[in-house]
């Protein structure tokens, strides 16, 4: 094998380093013009996408302005003025409405404007032929003059809710300059132009130029025809300045309104001319930079090199590299870039990692929240039930009890009857201490005086507490009244006779002490402090520090369920006092009670029983009762005192006997009714078509609140009371019944 020669005139070092970098340099310069185009596309593309998002985001801003006023539209559509054409009752509503925005709100039909809070008094004013009147969604309509202020006007209508067909439109004007204030605030691409075109493919707002192009339809066919179908993308056209643009239609919104965001297509030109000098500048750089580094030894090239490879090693590695310095500038940009993207990466780490647990944390937390509504919602529907059924069970008893009571003279048969009568008012009252307990509600504070709430309801707290319980009770001299609601003082003060009891499953005592507490021991007026104290195991810190958790419970499943002591607390906080507890291991627990006291210390004095007011004639009661005990005794009750009852077991029942001409002196009906119609339901029906019709309402339980103008008796009722009740609302007078 022949070896070649070496040449005769070997080429020198410096050469070989000039050949070298040529060799090198070509190439690069052939990948700088790639990556220019690379990077010409790239921009491109960041380009559009910028331009989609920016109309996006406007699309997205135009429709929620415009949800703004359909939902205004929509709450006053639905309202009793539009119902019962009155005009000025909707004209205050509507102004009450709007108050605080620039909007404003009209009343339409076909033919006439009834209302527009944009004048400071209602008048009529004819409507233009062609008005905008709309019978189905709601629907925007551009106004080049409006019929009142002159001016262009953009209009959202929606049809009256309680009509099919509408006869009424409401509307909620409002400027362009609403519209315009979104596109200003929008970022649009330099040198581009944003603009907001209705169905029409007419311009509502545009960044450049707005007063000039408002209500100007859009020129270019092909844009039209894409808004036309509902479509988005982008197209090559002509803006209605005359200017060659790439435009990106965004897809329709709900209205039909479309955002139109152009960028000139000599911004991309542009884009395109410097890189490809930032790519010739480059190379130019970078040639001058490789004849110079060629000048030089192998080893002071080298050496930046591999330092700024074991930059970008320490970079996978997800480590932050050094910053550099070479003296080479670009190595060194490089390697500031470098250590700049570690740090990115590092926090960007950091960051999804805290969101992460937050939104972990978060779900965890609404979780739980959703599982304590749910229980506290089962509870509440349970109880409900449970009084309604209740209630008219009682009410049937009562009533039975109290018609015989009539018939039996006095002797031990009337002190039965007396008893079992008290027994079904016990009842009343626990059903009401459920009420209160499973569903939360208004309290009905009065002045309590502590010692007669005690001794009222000694019976009731010492079975509570059970035989192997001491129960004392003692309230300070010169203890005042408390103020509060006194169906749930004594449900709370069993709730913590029951907590002592079980914390003693030995036995002991468990004391119930009263006394004044002054103002300035408390930054409060005057309160009065109710303390439960037991001699039971106590509780340790943890336990204690959760001992107002819905739920929690420290006894056997079955035994407890937690809900005592929140609602102690709840029945505190809702009348404007608190509840402390302090508790030690193996010697007991106080729970202290702080209730606001009576205003004065005033003497607590139950009202004297007034006399039943009775009616003075005889009345035709029509009753509409679904439940078969209750409309068994109470209309024979009413019979037995000289009345007469049509019983209706159902309120659809009871429309039809009154369409179909029957007279009656009162309307008596239940709440809660099988079929179409409630019993509230019934009651405003005759006020509507019956007016004078007198009413009268029982319930038992009911989510449902009658009407402040509709009287109420609760069940259980007595004979006396339903008596002053249909006098009451026979002769109009003001009545006042057992809640």
């Amino acid at each position: 094998m022949r070896l070649p020669r070496p040449s005769r005139h070997p080429a020198s070092i410096r050469t070989r380093l000039i050949l070298l970098v040529l060799a090198v340099w070509v190439p690069a310069v052939a990948g700088l013009a790639l990556q220019a185009r690379s990077t010409y596309v790239q921009q491109e593309r960041l380009a559009r996408d910028s331009v989609r998002q920016v109309a996006d985001n406007l699309n997205s801003a135009i429709e929620a302005e415009l949800d703004k006023r359909r939902v205004l539209a929509q709450a006053l559509a639905v309202t009793r003025a539009v119902r019962e054409r009155d005009f000025a009752k909707f004209d205050e509503q509507a102004r009450q409405a709007a108050a605080g925005t620039r909007a404003t709100v009209i009343l339409v039909d076909r033919t006439q404007q009834y209302v527009y809070t944009g004048l400071p008094e209602r008048r009529r004013v004819q409507r233009l032929p062609g008005a905008p009147f709309v019978t189905g969604g709601p629907q925007v309509f551009f106004v080049p003059q409006g019929p009142i202020s002159g001016r262009p006007a953009i209009a959202l209508y929606v049809p009256e809710a309680s009509r099919d067909p509408p006869e009424f439109n409401i509307g909620v004007p409002f400027p362009p300059d609403d519209v315009q204030a979104i596109v200003d605030r929008q970022a649009t691409p330099a040198g581009g132009v944003s603009s907001v075109i209705d169905r029409e493919q007419r311009v509502m707002a545009r960044s450049r130029d707005p007063a000039r192009w408002l209500g100007v339809t859009a020129s270019y066919t092909p844009l039209r025809e894409l808004a036309n179908r509902g479509g988005s993308g982008f197209l090559e056209t002509l803006t209605l300045d005359g200017v060659a643009s790439l435009t990106y239609v965004a897809r329709r919104n709900a209205y039909g309104w479309h955002a139109v965001v152009a960028l000139p297509m000599a911004t991309l030109r542009r884009t395109a001319e410097r890189l490809t000098l930032q790519a010739v500048a480059v190379s130019g750089v970078l040639l001058l930079i490789g004849l110079v580094l060629a000048m030089l030894s192998a080893r002071w090239i080298s050496q930046p090199v591999l330092q700024l490879k074991s930059a970008a090693a320490d970079l996978g590695r997800e480590q932050v590299p050094p910053v550099l310095r070479s003296g080479v500038g670009e190595l060194d940009d490089v390697s500031a870039a470098l250590h700049a993207a570690g740090v990115r990466i590092q926090q960007t780490e950091r960051v999804l990692e805290a969101r992460v647990a937050e939104a972990v944390q978060a779900a965890e937390v609404a979780q739980a929240k959703l599982f304590e509504a749910r229980k506290h919602e089962a509870i509440g529907r349970l109880t409900g039930g449970v009084a309604h059924d209740f209630n008219n069970l009682l009410q049937t008893i009562s009533m039975g009890l109290q018609v015989v009571q009539r018939t039996v003279h006095e002797g031990s048969h009337s002190r039965a009857l007396g008893a079992a009568l008290s027994a079904c008012g016990k009842a009343a009252d626990l059903v009401r201490q459920m009420l209160a307990f499973g569903r939360p509600h208004a309290l009905l504070p009065r002045p309590v005086s502590l010692e007669d709430l005690l001794l009222h309801s000694r019976e009731l707290t010492a079975k509570a507490a059970g035989e192997r319980i001491r129960l004392v009770a003692q309230v300070a001299p010169g203890t005042p009244p408390v103020l509060a609601d006194p169906t749930q003082l004594e449900l709370a003060l069993l709730n913590l006779v029951f907590n002592a009891r079980d914390a003693m499953p030995q036995g002991g005592t468990v004391a119930i002490e009263a006394t004044g507490v002054a103002a300035s021991d408390t930054m409060q007026p005057a309160l009065v402090r109710i303390d439960v104290v037991d001699e039971g195991l106590g509780m340790d810190a943890p336990t204690l520090a959760r001992v107002f958790e819905p739920y929690f419970t420290t006894k056997a499943p079955g035994v407890g369920t937690g809900l005592g002591l929140p609602q102690v607390q709840a029945f505190a906080k809702l009348s404007d006092g608190d509840v402390r507890i302090e508790s030690v291991v193996g010697r007991g627990t106080r729970v202290s009670l702080f209730l606001p006291a009576a205003i004065d210390g005033a003497a607590v004095r139950e009202p004297a029983a007034a006399p039943r007011p009775r009616p003075d004639r005889l009345l035709h009661v029509l009753m509409a009762e679904d439940d078969v005990l209750v409309g068994s005794v109470v209309p024979a009750a009413l019979e037995r005192e000289g009345h007469r009852v049509t019983l209706c077991r159902s309120a659809d029942e009871a429309r039809a006997l009154l369409e179909s001409g029957a007279r009656f002196d009162v309307l008596f009906t239940d709440v809660v009714m099988p079929g179409s119609l409630t019993g509230l339901d019934l009651v405003a029906w005759c006020r509507e078509h019956l007016p004078d019709l007198p009413a009268l309402v029982a319930t038992g339980y009911s989510v449902d609140q009658p009407d402040v103008r509709v009287r109420v008796v609760r069940k259980p009722y007595g004979v006396d009371d339903l008596l002053a009740a249909l006098h009451a609302a026979v002769s109009g007078a003001p009545t006042s019944l057992p809640a």
